[in-house]
């Protein structure tokens, strides 16, 4: 924190006009010393110099949301340490809130626990990236295993994501896969099989959501509402809105959009 308050100090000065020079007439002038701000300490692995997050109210909210999505994957905190290349004592300050975790960090935290980004951001409601060669990584030209090119003039890499075979869920689990670029700002794409661990409970927060069922049978709790969507349906709802998604059959896959303020 910069220092808010100066240093007073008391000058003597001397009147040098009309007084007796070998009197001790001396007038004490006290002045206030301009205040000298605290050089911010230096940034540790995944940090930055200032709150990537904001105030420490949405910190402690971040952390929150990635240890509530971390364990409805029955991720421990060295599984996530291990997917995105972060420390588990940093991943711990992250989740305590004591932490100002950079964008880049950011990005690798949401995809470690499946859970959009724009989630875990979202106001009041409820060294290393990507493997190399995986989907998405910057390894290489676009090509049958994935791969981003440079980023454009809006900061976005151009990305392919090849095709995945569709797994079957037991009730209550399932998976989900990011689609769009990373450092994607505007919205987020993911591919969903089962029930997605971040709403698999109510939930709410800024932005709205778009759902498109592929496979399977699919319910939506928007708002007091009950919608059940079959292969080919689509839902658009205000995600400010409480609301709770539910795959209905263990082969359930759907497309979910996600789109809310920009990260920035």
């Amino acid at each position: 924190m910069p220092v808010s308050e100066g240093v007073v100090t008391v000058a003597e000065q001397t009147d040098r006009g009309g007084m007796d020079r070998g009197g001790a007439d001396r007038a004490a002038a006290v002045r206030r010393a301009p205040s000298v701000p605290r050089q911010p300490a230096a940034a540790g692995p995944g940090t930055a110099a200032g709150p990537a997050v904001g105030s420490s109210v949405s910190a402690v909210r971040l952390g929150r949301r990635l240890r509530m999505s971390r364990r409805r994957l029955g991720l421990t905190q060295d599984a996530v340490s291990g997917r995105t290349g972060l420390s588990k004592s940093f991943l711990s300050q992250v989740e305590a809130g004591r932490a100002n975790p950079t964008l880049e960090s950011l990005h690798r935290l949401a995809e470690a626990v499946e859970t959009p980004l724009s989630v875990l951001l979202a106001g009041p409601g409820p060294g290393a990236g990507p493997a190399a060669g995986g989907p998405g990584s910057p390894a290489g030209p676009l090509g049958p295993g994935g791969g981003t090119r440079p980023p454009s003039a809006l900061g976005l890499s151009t990305t392919y994501r090849p095709a995945r075979d569709c797994g079957e869920w037991a009730a209550g689990e399932g998976r989900t896969y990011p689609l769009t670029a990373p450092g994607a700002r505007r919205f987020e794409t993911v591919l969903v099989e089962g029930t997605p661990a971040h709403h698999a409970f109510t939930t709410s927060h800024p932005g709205e959501e778009l759902c498109h069922l592929l496979a399977g049978g699919l319910r939506a709790d928007v708002d007091g509402e009950r919608f059940v969507l079959a292969p080919g349906d689509s839902l658009h709802y205000d995600s400010a809105s409480a609301h709770r998604l539910t795959a209905l059959a263990p082969g359930t896959r759907f497309l979910l959009q996600v789109a809310g303020p920009p990260v920035s």
